[in-house]
């Protein structure tokens, strides 16, 4: 069969297929009379069994090596293993090792796809390092670390504005199919904003996603978002955490006061290059640092500890003994 077809059996798009080919040696295709490369059974197999691994939390490099290995040592049970098989394994039984995908190659990879404007290619590494990595890793080990180069390169005038909105685009579109179930669940709220004249904030949609994978609830009002509309909303959903991110100190200073009295209403964290000490003083709020993972644990931490409190405070409502006195 053609790759489409075996594509729609198998329910996993050709791209991936490609991928799971020429990195991992997963497929073997034929080609035809006619030059097209085509797909059996055996194929169809190995990416079934590879799914089925991956629905356990076995990366894709992972679960392409452990099929391949299972078929190889069935072959050589069986007396099956030809010297295609062996040219492929090598002298010890064991094929090369697949195309490494480690985050600094993966953001390489990034930057040049984005830099020549190759959407294709650049959804083709975002891919591979969702395919290959946890989602948390995904994020930390590779989206911040490309918008940091992103941000480098841009005031080294290496790249221009083109370059810069269209990495925010691709992102952001990847990002969103992660923010799909922010409003179900029970766990603890919080709200997600840039303030006025902050209009980088796909650090802080990732740290929303990292959130929305921890449990919480998210209400995300994104960038350039006027402080009486943050602390409208803030009072509207009560939430147990507030995180505003600007990479300026003066996008905090300017609206000082305000910030201040939403802090002493709902826990807020400053996050960004623009929360220095004196903005965490000036304003009284907590400080989130660069550590997207740490942060969900401690934003998590003082949820818990917070909601602890308050059950525990004693109840304004009186007693029965107080009623009957």
């Amino acid at each position: 069969m053609r790759i489409g077809e075996l594509a729609a059996r198998v329910g996993v798009s050709t791209h991936v297929l490609r991928a799971w080919e020429s990195r991992y040696g997963l497929l073997t295709p034929v080609r035809s009379p006619g030059g097209y490369r085509l797909y059996g059974v055996d194929d169809e197999r190995r990416v079934r069994d590879v799914l089925a691994l991956r629905e356990q939390g076995v990366s894709a490099m992972e679960a392409c090596r452990q099929v391949l290995a299972a078929e190889r040592a069935g072959n050589a049970a069986t007396g099956l293993a030809d010297a295609d098989d062996l040219a492929a394994s090598g002298s010890d039984g064991h094929r090369g090792d697949p195309l490494r995908t480690d985050p600094p190659l993966l953001v390489a990879q990034l930057l040049d796809a984005v830099t020549a404007l190759d959407e294709d290619r650049a959804h083709a590494v975002l891919d591979t390092a969702f395919l290959d990595r946890s989602v948390e890793s995904a994020i930390v080990d590779v989206l911040v670390p490309f918008f940091v180069r992103v941000g480098e390169m841009w005031e080294l005038g290496r790249i221009g504005i083109a370059q810069e909105h269209f990495a925010s685009s691709l992102v952001r579109r990847r990002l969103g199919a992660l923010s799909l179930t922010w409003g179900i669940g029970t766990g603890p709220v919080a709200v997600l904003a840039c303030p006025p004249g902050e209009f980088h904030d796909i650090i802080l949609l990732s740290f929303g996603v990292l959130l929305g994978r921890a449990g919480w609830r998210i209400r995300y009002l994104g960038p350039d978002t006027p402080i009486v509309s943050l602390t409208s909303a803030a009072d509207l959903v009560r939430p147990d955490a507030v995180v505003l991110a600007s990479r300026r100190p003066s996008g905090f200073r300017a609206h000082a006061p305000a910030l201040r009295r939403l802090a002493e209403r709902y826990p807020l964290w400053l996050a960004g290059r623009g929360t220095t000490p004196r903005v965490l003083d000036e304003i009284t709020a907590h400080h989130l640092g660069p550590d997207l993972v740490g942060g969900v644990a401690e934003l998590t931490t003082a949820a818990r500890e917070r909601r602890r409190a308050g059950a525990e405070a004693p109840s304004a409502t009186p007693t029965d003994s107080e009623h009957r006195s």
